[in-house]
């Protein structure tokens, strides 16, 4: 007699349900790592796509900055002066910009295997300008510092 008759074959059902559940485990281990990393990725792509954005902001600000005139007509020097708190701010507002800023991160978070971005905000805080950025679910910052301005 061996052991799978001697006891009516039940070690080999009780063998077969801790394999099942083995097996279920193992799946449901594997579909959370995958969440995981995806996440992880999502969030990754989109804080190149901010970054992206943000230099987008700042090329287009050190542009303005370099066109803007004195009350003389004499140019601005840039290590000198950038353009005043309400200049930065129309600047900031205008929907090109953030138009500009959103297709830089767009294509960054695409190379990067995420979804575009989402809203996009753009605004002085003190003397930095913020910008901030949805990619999937995460909301993601940069921050231009002491680009705003001259006392």
């Amino acid at each position: 007699m061996d052991a799978l008759t001697d006891d009516r074959g039940q070690a080999l059902i009780v063998a077969v349900l801790a394999l099942g559940i083995a097996a279920v485990a193992i799946v449901g281990l594997r579909d959370a790592q995958d969440r995981i990393l995806a996440d992880v990725r999502e969030l990754r792509a989109g804080e190149a796509a901010v970054e992206a954005a943000a230099a987008q902001v700042s090329d287009d600000v050190f542009a303005f900055g370099g066109s803007l005139e004195d009350e003389d007509g004499e140019a601005r020097r840039r290590v000198r002066a950038g353009p005043t708190r309400q200049q930065l701010e129309r600047l900031l507002a205008d929907p090109l910009l953030a138009d500009r800023a959103r297709s830089a991160a767009d294509a960054i978070a695409a190379a990067n295997g995420a979804v575009g971005s989402g809203d996009i905000d753009i605004r002085v805080a003190g003397n930095d300008v913020e910008v901030r950025l949805t990619v999937g679910r995460h909301r993601q910052a940069a921050a231009l510092d002491d680009i705003c301005c001259p006392h």
